[in-house]
């Protein structure tokens, strides 16, 4: 009697198994993808904060000539 429970067990076990096999699989390729996205956003928000310092420098480049501008503009008069 406990072999024919056993074997019960495996064989319902292995049914279970088979029949989730695809589901596993779809989470296998969606956890993979989750992980792809995230790399990317990560990627994606370093590039954003090199450009954002890139614009600051700029922009602070700009104020700096804007500035030297003025005062030649006041030396001049």
């Amino acid at each position: 009697m406990y072999w024919l429970i056993r074997h019960g067990a495996k064989v319902l076990n292995s049914a279970i198994s088979a029949g989730t096999f695809p589901l596993q699989q779809q989470f296998k390729e969606l956890t993979h993808t989750i992980r792809q996205l995230n790399n990317n956003f990560e990627e994606q928000h370093k590039s954003l904060k090199e450009l954002r310092d890139e614009v600051d420098k700029h922009h602070d480049e700009l104020i700096d000539h804007k500035n030297r501008i003025q005062n030649l503009e006041r030396d001049k008069k």
